[in-house]
């Protein structure tokens, strides 16, 4: 390595808003940088969800290399969910490479690898003990009282309360990266996670000036824009500045239950209401959907009430295209699993992954009352219009997320 390499997060802080805001002034030290660096949209992985995105970022390797398709999986053999982690992980993340790292807050690394330097990792990570490599580090973060992550179930009593709590864990994370700055490191990484939890509740509040938490929207970017300057600041002459997102951020519609259109279509039969859940799922089904968008073919190779199912591709395909909610097509683009993914582990793919039209949220539960429904969620996640800056390496004309890694070696 020549200089040092500082990457910032943005979880799921699409291009279009960093952008605007940094026009606007709300984020004056980004808007000072953005012009002389290397400033683009990008794409996520598919399906645009975090842990997906993450993984594919620090890996440099799509979800087919990886292993890693959601925030959920399928035990293998059973209709059982878990929730995979960093041990899923099949790629090597880049700070298995030479050099020393502090690692903030990734999510979907817990628990801490054994790494170089330092690693915190980010949500979801139960037991902090496990997620904070080394000892000396942890007991640090204890004495802070430092939070993995906002406690977002609060958004769903008060928005307030769920702002303070929004704030303090911003707080307590700069103090972290206050702190552990001052150790010797080639690579410093750290992510925002607040900006997606601040979308998906609040969305309206930055579209709607009039909205009576609008202030409080941009209050908390003018904060990460005031921490990007105090590390401009502290940074040397040679070393680079790279800051990304994993995917983008957009109005809500509607909820699309996705196992709700295979139910209809007598692809999926679910036991009795109380009873919904995917260990229920009854004999004759030949697919199901996880989160957000992904289908699985009900194989009896696979799953213990598989069956033979024959080529059912076209039919499903057909099935989302003719989505429609209140004349709008609810579908952009059905994707065959061997069109996105690549790489040793596509046998655990899902075979469809559905990518909606816009303010289409797709859902996969299969707790559902009807096809169409909304909660309290404003905001969800987008594909193409990720971001990524690089103050000294160009960068691929929209580049993937897992294209990453290629720059950061660059």
């Amino acid at each position: 390595m020549n200089g040092r390499k500082v990457v910032l997060g943005l979880d799921g802080v699409p291009f279009h808003l960093i952008d605007d805001l940094s026009n606007k002034g709300d984020m004056p030290n980004f808007r000072s940088i953005k012009n002389s660096g290397h400033f683009s949209k990008m794409h996520s992985s598919i399906p645009e969800v975090s842990n997906v995105n993450w993984s594919s970022i620090v890996t440099g390797e799509n979800p087919g290399q990886h292993g890693i398709y959601g925030f959920t999986e399928l035990i293998q053999g059973t209709y059982t969910v878990s929730f995979p982690d960093r041990r899923a992980l099949k790629a090597i993340p880049f700070w298995k490479d030479n050099g020393r790292y502090v690692i903030i807050n990734v999510p979907a690394m817990y628990p801490a690898d054994d790494i170089n330097g330092v690693m915190i990792t980010g949500f979801v990570s139960p037991e902090l003990e496990r997620a904070v490599t080394p000892e000396n580090a942890l007991n640090y973060l204890k004495s802070i009282d430092y939070r993995v992550d906002v406690d977002s179930e609060k958004a769903h009593k008060s928005y307030r309360l769920f702002l303070d709590n929004l704030f303090d864990t911003l707080d307590k994370r700069e103090k972290a990266l206050d702190h552990f700055w001052k150790q010797k490191w080639d690579v410093f990484m750290f992510v925002f996670t607040g900006s997606d939890r601040l979308e998906h509740f609040l969305w309206n509040a930055y579209e709607d000036p009039s909205n009576e938490y609008h202030e409080r929207f941009l209050e908390y970017f003018r904060t990460v824009d005031r921490i990007l300057g105090k590390v401009l600041d502290r940074m040397n002459y040679d070393d680079e500045l790279m800051m990304l997102s994993d995917h983008g951020m957009g109005p809500i519609k509607t909820n699309v239950n996705v196992n709700k259109v295979l139910e209809d279509n007598d692809l999926l039969y679910l036991g009795p209401e109380p009873e919904k859940r995917y260990k229920n799922i009854k004999e004759g089904t030949k697919a199901f959907a996880l989160d957000p968008g992904r289908i699985y073919f009900n194989r009896k190779d696979r799953y213990p009430k598989g069956i033979d199912i024959g080529d059912i591709t076209e039919e499903i395909i057909t099935l989302f295209k003719e989505l429609e909610y209140q004349g709008e097509k609810v579908i952009k683009t059905v994707h065959k699993k061997e069109d996105i993914y690549h790489g040793q582990h596509t046998d655990k793919a899902p075979d469809i992954v559905l990518t909606p039209n816009k303010g289409f949220n797709l859902k996969g539960s299969v707790k559902y009352d009807k096809l169409f429904d909304n909660d309290v969620f404003q905001g969800m996640h987008t594909a193409d219009d990720a971001f990524i800056y690089s103050s000294h390496t160009p960068i691929p004309k929209y580049p993937k997320v897992e294209d990453f890694r290629d720059v950061l070696k660059m």
